[in-house]
């Protein structure tokens, strides 16, 4: 028998791109190739024994005067979050959770009320800075201050446990502790902080409000923070943040919150509607006709917010060596049925288009009327919008007589720099989630979420396919396979099943409880570094020896070290590719440890696609 363990990611500057980038579509979207090292690209990822049981969740929740129902069905459908992240279920019915249980969680609550600095915007209420991505807008939040929940909430979304006139009765987050929290009971107290209801700014800035929330702010868990969103993001948990908009991110250069040593120029003129400097007279839709990277696109790079190629910046700066901890999602403008690549995931490709300026991005004919993805697509019908991404739905579109009032059909815009940012995500590390939030149930939203969530829980498995040498072929699902003819193999590997290895090296630093002498020995799979390499911070340093192995075969008896294991996980069964250890030969309690490894660099495929974002 062997054990599999947990991997959490760490990519350091100098060994360039992270492997879920670079390796970013599995078998069925590029080759599975054999490390080049003339273009090398590479990972660090940090492997322990032990796993994840607290997840902290930040709700970005828009709270332009569209929203009141989506707000709604988040509040009915929250619950199904909280139930499958505490009380997993057992799928294959074998009496043993299909992830583990979380133990803790935090959830926080901020809006997308920015405010308009410089210019003064009927809707925005505190025009210099909003809401200022702080945590409870309800309690700490400059601009809902005008337009409370208690008086603006028509349909009683609001439960009893809300105190009318209180902004603080809640913390800046809200505990839940699974041993003592009733769910029921925390279901209401998050609708109490996440219905914000209505009146915020019209012109929202989503991403930027996360990330005032999660970087200009210091949420961290540390001794002496005194920030207003201070102990919200705990060191070992898991972060999820969680978009629920039904319009574009217009999170506009502002340089006061500009980074150290990153260039910037204000884009703030946006929000003066007499400036003739931008892509439309609208206001609103100066934030959809502007071509991405042009001098009328007022909004920060999106690599302030994801960057691949530097996990230490903008979200996954908030999981120092362990960025694949941080998982990104929406629920926000895109179709309700989205292209689907062959098997089965989100074509973002096809949904945005491959051209800089995304004028090839998604159209298409819904149950509910047209919809669209593209830039600058102008509504013929509508002169103050350009086509929807989706609407309500269920909903009946009129040709004859088209809606252009969302009282009388509900729509949502295009989230296009939303949706990127999934897109980065999910390319990365397998951690990107999009919904529409024109369905009218949320349901598979959030459960989509909690499946994002759980394999960072279970922890062991590989967000994407590891480059192998000799070559490996896959299954229809993106698995490697020993190899044979047929139209997913490498004819370079076609005569048969071959060992394999991957090109990585593990590193292991012994804490003072392991005698070295006795383990990192040929027994267990080890050898001693060598040179200045032999300690690292005055410990021993142990090499661990890769065991080549049949794909989807476990290491062969009587072999010691780690091996790439393509056998489906007995306690995740989605996960088929994670690196594990023979018997007897796991990382001991109390040591770090970390794989190195050089794949080929395919990251160049999208650059075209993010060009100018």
């Amino acid at each position: 028998m062997s054990h599999s363990i947990r991997l959490r990611g760490a990519m350091r500057s100098g060994v360039a791109v992270a492997m879920l980038g670079l390796l970013g579509q599995g078998c069925l979207d590029r080759p599975v190739a054999a490390p080049d090292t003339r273009l090398q690209s590479g990972v660090s990822l940090a492997i322990q024994n032990n796993a994840v049981d607290s997840v902290d969740i930040l709700f970005e929740i828009d709270n332009s005067n569209s929203m009141a129902a989506n707000q709604a069905s988040l509040a009915r459908n929250f619950r199904t979050l909280i139930d499958q992240l505490v009380s997993p279920p057992d799928a294959n019915m074998d009496m043993v959770p299909d992830y583990p249980p979380v133990k803790s969680l935090h959830v926080g609550v901020i809006s997308s009320d920015l405010g308009t600095p410089g210019s003064t915007v009927p809707s925005c209420a505190n025009s210099d800075i909003g809401d200022d991505g702080l945590l409870n807008p309800v309690r700490n939040g400059l601009a809902i201050r005008s337009h409370q929940p208690w008086s603006s909430d028509r349909d009683h979304v609001r439960p009893a446990r809300c105190m009318t006139n209180d902004p603080n009765q809640y913390p800046s987050f809200l505990t839940f502790e699974a041993a003592s929290t009733d769910p029921a009971v925390f279901r209401d107290d998050f609708v109490c902080n996440a219905y914000l209801s209505t009146g915020g700014c019209g012109l929202e800035q989503q991403l930027e409000s996360a990330y005032r929330a999660l970087v200009v702010h210091n949420p961290r868990l540390q001794a002496g923070n005194l920030d207003p969103n201070a102990g919200f993001v705990r060191p070992d948990a898991v972060l999820a943040i969680v978009i629920v908009s039904d319009e574009e991110d217009g999170s506009t250069r502002d340089c006061r919150y500009a980074e150290s040593g990153v260039a910037c120029t204000d884009g703030i003129g946006v929000f003066d509607s007499t400036s003739a400097a931008w892509a439309s007279t609208d206001l609103n839709l100066r934030f959809y006709m502007y071509a991405p990277g042009s001098a009328q696109d007022p909004t920060w790079n999106l690599d302030r917010y994801m960057n691949p190629r530097a996990p230490n910046r903008g979200f996954t700066s908030l999981k120092p060596n362990r960025p694949e901890n941080v998982i990104f999602a929406a629920i926000a403008g895109v179709p309700i049925e989205l292209p689907q690549t062959a098997n089965g995931q989100t074509d973002y490709a096809a949904l945005l288009g491959t051209m800089a300026d995304g004028s090839d991005g998604f159209t298409g004919m819904s149950a509910e009327g047209p919809v669209s993805m593209r830039q600058r697509n102008m509504d013929p019908s509508c002169s103050t919008r350009v086509v929807p991404a989706c609407r309500r739905q269920g909903t009946t579109y009129n040709p004859a007589m088209p809606a252009c009032d969302t009282m009388v059909q509900y729509f949502a815009l295009p989230s296009r720099r939303i949706v990127e940012v999934a897109r980065r995500f999910q390319a990365t590390y397998n951690n990107g989630s999009i919904s529409s939030i024109c369905q009218t149930d949320y349901t598979s939203a959030l459960q989509q979420i909690v499946q994002r969530i759980q394999q960072r829980l279970s922890g062991r498995c590989l967000p994407r396919v590891l480059a192998t040498n000799p070559p490996t072929c896959c299954d229809a699902s993106g698995r490697p396979l020993g190899c044979s003819t047929g139209p997913n193999c490498d004819p370079r590997t076609d005569a048969g099943a071959a060992a394999i290895s991957v090109g990585c090296e593990v590193r292991e630093k012994l804490p003072s409880t392991v005698d070295v002498a006795t383990w990192c020995t040929a027994a267990h799979g080890r050898r001693r570094a060598t040179g200045t390499a032999a300690t690292e911070g005055g410990r021993p340093v142990c090499l661990v020896s890769q065991v080549a192995v049949i794909p989807g075969m476990p290491a062969p008896g009587g072999a010691h070290g780690f091996y790439y294991d393509t056998t489906v996980d007995p306690a995740n069964p989605n996960c088929s590719q994670r690196i594990s250890f023979t018997d007897g030969d796991s990382v001991p309690t109390g040591a770090e440890a970390t794989i190195e490894c050089v794949q080929s660099d395919n990251t160049s495929t999208s650059a075209a696609a993010d060009a100018g974002r």
